[in-house]
Formats: C-alpha cells, sequence, structure tokens
C-alpha cells in the first residue's frame, strides 16, 4: 500500500484529509509538527509529501540529502497548502493547492503525481434509483451503482450492447435535482460466473449542461465526504477485466 505524508498543525484539516486518502486506498501518515513530519520523513518512505506553509517555512525543517534529491528528482512529489502565507520558501514544490482544499483537484494531483495509470475522474460508489431509455423507447427502472462528472453504471438485465446510445434519468437525492442526459454505452458486464452472475452497463456522458455540471459536482463532492469520514472503502473504478468486457 503507497503511503501519503500529510504535514500541518492544523488539526481540523489534517481530520479532513486523512479519512479521504484512506478512502481512495493509501496509507496516511499525519503529523502536526516539523519534528513529526520528520520522524516520519525518515522512518519511511512516503510516495508524497503533503504540506503546510507552516511546516513548509518551519526553520527546523531540515531535510536529509536524501530526501532532498528524491524531492528534485521527483520521486517524492510536493504539494504545498496554501493559505494566503508567503512563507513557502524551503523547497520548490511540484504543486500547490489553495486551502479549503479542492476535493476533485486534490484527487486529480495524487493521480497525476502518484499512480502510474492515472484515473481520469473520481468515481463514486452508491445506490441511486434511476432509468434509461434506448433510442426515444420506454424508460426501463435500474439502479445507479457509481457515479462521476462523467459517466455513471447501471445494474440492469439487458441485451444493450457496447457503442449504444441511451438516454439517462436520475435524481441528486437531497438536492431537489434530475439529471437527465444523452449518454453512450462504453462497456457492458455479462451475468458470468466469474463476476458472480452480476450485470450492468456504463455509460459516458454525451452533452451535459453547465447547470447539471454544478449539481452533479456539489452532490458527488458532498457525499463522497460523507461516506469517506464514516468508512474507508466504496469508491474507486471497476477492475481492468470488468472495464473490458
Amino acid at each position: 500500500m503507497k503511503s501519503i505524508l500529510v504535514a500541518d498543525n492544523r488539526s481540523d484539516l489534517l481530520a479532513t484529509l486523512e479519512p479521504i486518502l484512506k478512502h481512495w486506498g493509501y496509507r496516511v501518515l499525519s503529523a502536526r509538527k516539523t519534528n513529526q513530519a520528520m520522524a516520519f520523513l525518515q522512518e519511511s518512505a512516503p510516495c508524497l509529501l503533503i504540506i503546510g506553509e507552516d511546516i513548509f517555512a518551519d526553520p527546523d525543517l531540515s531535510l536529509d540529502k536524501d530526501t532532498i534529491q528524491r524531492i528534485k528528482s521527483g520521486d517524492l512529489p510536493v504539494i504545498a497548502l496554501k493559505q494566503g502565507g508567503t512563507g513557502i520558501a524551503k523547497f520548490t514544490p511540484i504543486e500547490t493547492l489553495e486551502v479549503p482544499v479542492e476535493l476533485f483537484e486534490l484527487f486529480s494531483l495524487i493521480q497525476l503525481h502518484v499512480e502510474k495509470h492515472p484515473r481520469q475522474n473520481l468515481r463514486l460508489r452508491l445506490k441511486l434509483p434511476g432509468m434509461y431509455s434506448i433510442e426515444k423507447d420506454e424508460f426501463i427502472l435500474a439502479d445507479v451503482l457509481s457515479l462521476s462528472m462523467r459517466g455513471l453504471f447501471f445494474r440492469a438485465p439487458t441485451k444493450i450492447k457496447k457503442g449504444d446510445q441511451v438516454t439517462v434519468v436520475f435524481p441528486l437525492l437531497g438536492h431537489c435535482k434530475e439529471i437527465e442526459v444523452k449518454s453512450t454505452v462504453l462497456y457492458t458486464i455479462r451475468p458470468e460466473a466469474e463476476n458472480n452472475y452480476f450485470q450492468g452497463f456504463g455509460v459516458g456522458f454525451d452533452d451535459i449542461s453547465d447547470d447539471h455540471k454544478v449539481h452533479l459536482q456539489k452532490f458527488i463532492r458532498e457525499h463522497f465526504l460523507r461516506e469517506g469520514s464514516s468508512s474507508h472503502s466504496g469508491v474507486g473504478d471497476f477492475t481492468e477485466a470488468q472495464l473490458k468486457s
């Protein structure tokens, strides 16, 4: 399991970031003080350093040569957390993030700098009532089991195939909003033994309005933060085998 070191003296920020990063499948090392951060760096080998400007500018932050070399070579990416201060001076971070941290931006940066095969979007696993229509036929009820800004996954018994054009409709529960968007079937999962006879299909949104995007992003962010604070599982993509099916 890859480790991420988060060093910042703001306990509320650490309390927010730690469950989110664990939710994404990382081991999290949290440090509120410079000496704690230094100890973690010496005793472990994190794949990413997320550090607040207070610790970044601390005169006691004296990195060893190996750590400095890892940072310079890009082997240890650094994301600096800024909140209007000017204290980022110890070394040049690869990226900076403003506080409060934007969830989608944090996800993108971690994927970019940590993962060999970065995921393009933050996918939330949940269960929503939904429905879809093929070529203007009657709508068929189905459960939405996965949702992102780019598409969703329906659990449904159907002979639908990759490339089919469908219209999907689903509510954003608690937001008094319903999304209707034309989509394209990207992959299907057939009811075979290796899938525990699970079946369904994933779609990509073709043309989603700006208004729908705003509401969808807010829904995903709020739902994810709520789930992330109470569980360390439930977010991710389907397996590579499923994506190829």
